[in-house]
């Protein structure tokens, strides 16, 4: 007989190099469980997306390996083959396998082996590798008779789900992308009970998973959003099984309000419309008594009061009533509590949405009437009316959204609108910002506060092209820096000269913020310096500005080294 030693060597040369690598990092975290070697052979279960049954073979070429993961279904060597047989390597096995041995027998020779069996080994084999794998358990159970509600024994799983999300310490910013990943895995192995009909411990281990992530969300830095995902996918198969399983529709509507109403993170807050379906008749009806229950409890609005609890009713009262009733039930919804602009805005929204332009503009006009702030309801009026070809009343609106707080998306909006009258408003626009203030600026510690100056007017004439109208009218009235850099870089194409001290002086503001960034930006706008000094002869003047500046700063190392790699002269 040929004696073969199961060695990491021997592993390597079956696996390709990530999967070899995958497969030490599972056996490193312990995820290989229920380890159980029989003579030539070694099966074990290995948690992944989800558990996966693998098996290891010694054959005379080398290791045979099989796993129910898809890339093992291909034939191929997986990370689990690589550490379930790390783990076996761990056990210190040596094999004799003889050199006769088949190295594969087919479906259809095993299956006629198997009949062939006494039903007593059958069992005894069945029973054992049930042993292993507590879903195989529960599908016999239940073939046997067993009620399918009770048959999976899921405190296999659940322990897996308190592993993976229950935290000690904290998990930091760097740590939550993998926690979580462990968490989704454990949470991608309970849809294989909804595939295999155990859809109502599905349901509770799903809603399980989802109290243990919100328990320990408040020791996880979340910046990335990993809670939310979590939460996200925990619903998503919460729902498969509902629907595979068809729960009781009462309780589950029950249970829908109460973790939608107690949630600090919106879990089941959009339940509808994806649960209708599931909640039936009699489940809606529950649901829709809960909500409308709670949306009547609800104490008046008051303007500036948050944290009452009030958003999670109103929220499920508005997708209740978009569901059931469309527009007209939504709008009753909102309309209850109207105190803000932004409550009208929201009716006038889904009023012009859906075709309704003229009551859309009788609710915006309410809402200019009673509150401030209406450059947002004055948008969607034009643009109602634009529908409705009043053309004359959108212009005047976009007109007040420019004259209340001009700006270059509203002077386009009102372009738009104005269509062939245009130039009349152009005029009328361009008047109102040429006798706006010019810029006030204040120095204040490294940084500059400016006013805004002609800033606006200088970006729409930018805008439209005339590149002279906008130097001339940040020359009168000043812009904001980056907005003077733009104008003189435009300016530089006929008039290199004029482009100079602006470009000079924005380097000089970033020298003054004494940090390698801002002197690498410095050099940049000094290079382009020295370039329109060549294009106008005035080369020497620039050497001898950058001798001067160089004097100036000169115990500024950082910006030294700036400057010589920039290739800057006077070094």
């Amino acid at each position: 007989m040929a004696r073969v030693v199961v060695t990491e060597d021997l592993i390597r040369r079956w696996a390709d190099g990530r999967s070899f690598e995958r497969g030490q990092a599972y056996f490193a975290q312990g995820r290989v469980r229920r380890l159980a070697a029989d003579g030539v052979a070694v099966t074990a279960t290995v948690d992944g997306t989800r558990t996966y049954r693998v098996r290891l073979r010694v054959t005379a070429a080398g290791l045979d390996g099989e796993c129910s993961c898809p890339y093992g279904a291909d034939g191929m060597f997986c990370k689990h083959c690589v550490a379930t047989g790390l783990a076996w390597l761990g056990k210190g096995h040596v094999i004799d396998t003889p050199p006769d041995a088949p190295e594969k027998i087919t479906d259809e020779a095993l299956r006629g082996f198997l009949e062939r069996r006494d039903p007593g080994w059958l069992a005894a084999e069945l029973l054992r590798a049930a042993e292993a794998d507590p879903l195989l358990r529960a599908r016999l159970e239940v073939a046997a008779g067993a009620d399918v509600r009770y048959a999976f024994d899921d405190r296999d799983l659940r322990e897996r789900l308190e592993d993976a999300i229950e935290i000690d310490d904290y998990v930091s910013y760097g740590e939550a992308y993998s926690h979580f990943n462990r968490v989704e895995d454990v949470l991608h192995g309970v849809t294989e009970l909804i595939v295999e009909g155990f859809t109502d411990t599905a349901i509770e281990l799903t809603e399980y998973a989802m109290e243990l992530i919100e328990a320990s969300a408040g020791y996880v830095d979340d910046s990335n959003g990993e809670v939310g995902g979590a939460l996200a996918t925990a619903q998503r198969i919460h729902l498969d099984a509902c629907t595979a399983g068809r729960p009781d529709p009462v309780a589950l509507a029950d249970r829908l309000v109460d973790r939608a109403l107690s949630s600090d993170y919106e879990v089941f807050l959009d339940a509808l419309p994806g649960y209708a379906e599931v909640l039936g008749e009699s489940g809606m009806a529950r649901y829709r008594e809960r909500v409308e229950a709670a949306w009547r409890a609800l104490p008046p609005r008051r303007p500036g009061v948050y944290g009452d609890g009030r958003f999670a009713v109103t929220y499920l009262m508005e997708r209740l009533a978009e569901c059931e009733g469309g527009t007209d039930a939504l709008i009753e919804v909102l309309a209850r509590d109207v105190t803000s602009g932004y409550d009208v805005l929201r009716i006038a929204h889904k009023l012009a949405g859906d075709g309704r332009d003229e009551e859309a503009l009788a609710w915006i006009q309410r809402g200019l009437d009673d509150f401030d702030g209406g450059d947002q309801l004055r948008d969607l009026g034009a643009e109602c009316l634009l529908r409705l070809g009043r053309r004359e009343e959108a212009v005047r609106l976009r007109w007040a959204n420019f004259e209340e707080n001009p700006s270059l998306a509203d002077y386009q909006a009102l372009r738009a609108a104005a269509a062939e009258d245009f130039p009349a408003w152009r005029e009328r626009a361009l008047t109102l910002l040429g006798v706006q203030p010019a810029m006030v600026e204040h120095h204040v510690g490294v940084r500059y506060l400016q006013s805004a100056g002609h800033s606006v007017l200088v970006e729409i004439l930018m805008w439209e092209g005339d590149a002279d109208g906008a130097w001339q009218a940040a020359q009168r009235g000043g812009c904001h820096q980056d907005l003077w850099l733009r104008v003189a870089r435009a300016r530089a194409t006929t008039h290199p000269a004029d482009a100079l001290p602006v470009l000079r002086r924005a380097a000089e503001r970033l020298i003054e913020e004494k940090n390698r960034s801002s002197y690498q930006q410095a050099a940049e706008l000094l290079a382009e310096s020295e370039a329109l000094s060549d294009r106008c002869g005035r080369s020497e003047d620039f050497r001898a500005y950058l001798v001067g500046l160089r004097a100036a700063h000169k115990p500024k190392r950082a910006l030294r080294e700036e400057l010589d790699r920039a290739r800057l002269p006077g070094g």
